[in-house]
């Protein structure tokens, strides 16, 4: 997942699992260890750094913009929370569900194919929506069509980080996630300033050309290059890896991921709406997204940089931060009286759902093999689109039933508590995962050296 193969991260330390053995020439193990020398935590690999922080930028921006749409939405074509709600669940779901796909995509071609095309139909479907004439319509544009796109680019720009950085991975992922909450903080007020001044008609037309930006950064994602023979047998193998299927732990991460997943569609969706029942003004609502930007751009590069430091556990953390949300989220009916408790609620709501997102990728790493990371991370994403595809609109049923903002918040609290103490009976389980390593004492062979499966 983080490149055109999986081989071109692994070196042979770090090969698929579940085939054995595999024969290798010395010169191909010497070769992976070069290209590992030569590219990984300098160079180009800045380059790739700073491109996945501009491709996960235009993301989050903008499927997580959704909730300024939705109040538009709500105004002018009438209908319920709950159908409005579908179009910006959708968005997020689709683009964490299809990461089954932009994986397989990855492992196949590159992060540079996969990025690329995604950049195409998200652009499409931003194009589409501006000629919708029903929520049914956005539904499938908007929600389907550019969300689908969000997802390929999504998880390569993830990998590519992966393939280029070994010593500062943490960092260079909290970096590149950073920018999906920079995204997060320029995108709403940009799209509200459309919206005002062209239309929300005009506003997709204009976010169809800036979306069309992620194919140029995606470019830039340039395949680690290894002779042909060798990334075939490479690749022929992570496409049959499956073994991380097994590993208890990435199942209970899986679960905890859909949970704040849940919580998080909620407050995204309907925090701006849920200002303006409270006589907050569309800009001030829409506003409270940027907050939640702010506190998540800052966060993320903090819980980068923290979780590089060997005392710290990220698993505590990441189940941490989702308790401290989710208590937040039960007495945010008390906050958001005022406009200020709006904002601060939305600062903390966005510090604190920002160190999951970045210790996502890190805990898959911690729970599999690094050669099943593409597959894994795939899964985690498909449950992740789930939860986005069930929580807004929950939310958004309960308000209709109820009329009351209150429930659908408590609602997102729970989520976010069921969340951390899901992952909390990770360490429970005492799976290690498995790697391949290099035994030449008892595998030499006079044409090269056996890899054989053992346990770290």
């Amino acid at each position: 997942m983080f490149g055109s193969t999986y081989s071109l991260y692994i070196s042979d330390r770090n090969l698929p699992t579940n085939t054995l053995p595999i024969t290798c020439t010395e010169s191909e193990i010497s070769q992976l260890r070069d290209l590992d020398h030569r590219c990984m935590d300098r160079g180009w690999a800045w380059v790739v750094m700073v491109a996945s922080f501009v491709c996960l930028m235009m993301v989050n921006g903008i499927a997580f913009s959704a909730g300024v749409y939705n109040v538009v939405f709500l105004e002018y074509f009438g209908e319920t929370k709950c159908t409005t709600a579908w179009v910006g669940s959708l968005i997020s779901a689709t683009s964490a569900g299809t990461g089954v796909i932009s994986s397989f995509l990855t492992n196949r071609f590159s992060c540079r194919i996969s990025i690329i095309v995604g950049g195409v139909v998200a652009t499409a479907g931003m194009v589409l929506s501006a000629f919708a004439q029903s929520v049914q319509f956005l539904v499938v544009s908007y929600g389907l069509v550019a969300g689908a796109g969000l997802g390929l680019v999504y998880t390569p720009a993830l990998v590519a980080i992966g393939y280029y950085f070994e010593e500062r991975r943490v960092f260079a992922t909290g970096f590149a996630l950073t920018g999906g909450g920079v995204g997060v903080f320029i995108f709403p007020p940009m799209i509200k300033f459309f919206i005002d001044k062209y239309s929300w008609r005009g506003s997709f037309l204009l976010m169809g050309g800036v979306t069309l930006n992620i194919c140029i950064f995606g470019g830039l994602m340039r395949p680690l290059q290894l002779t042909t023979d060798t990334r075939k047998r490479k690749e022929d193998v992570a496409l049959t890896d499956f073994t991380f299927l097994r590993n208890t732990k990435l199942i209970l991460l899986s679960f905890s991921c859909l949970f704040w997943a849940s919580g998080l569609g909620i407050g995204f969706v309907h925090l701006s709406a849920y200002a303006v029942a409270n006589d907050s003004s569309e800009l001030g609502a829409s506003f409270l997204i940027s907050v939640i930007g702010i506190g998540n751009t800052v966060f993320r590069l903090i819980t980068g940089m923290a979780a590089n430091h060997p005392a710290v556990d990220s698993l505590t953390v990441y189940s941490g931060t989702l308790g401290i949300v989710g208590l937040i989220s039960l007495c945010c009916p008390l906050l958001m009286v005022t406009t200020v408790g709006q904002m601060f609620y939305a600062l903390l709501f966005g510090m604190y759902t920002s160190s999951a997102v970045v210790l996502v990728a890190p805990l898959v790493v911690e729970f599999v093999a690094v050669s099943s990371l593409a597959s894994a991370l795939g899964v985690v994403n498909l449950m992740t689109g789930i939860g986005y595809l069930i929580g807004a609109p929950l939310a958004g049923w309960l308000y209709d039933t109820t009329g009351l903002y209150v429930n659908s918040f408590y609602l997102s609290g729970v989520c976010f508590l069921l969340s951390s103490a899901v992952i909390l009976a990770a360490p429970l389980f005492g799976e290690e995962k498995i790697v391949f390593t290099e035994d030449v004492k008892e595998n030499s062979q006079p044409n090269g050296c056996m890899m054989k499966i053992s346990m770290k």
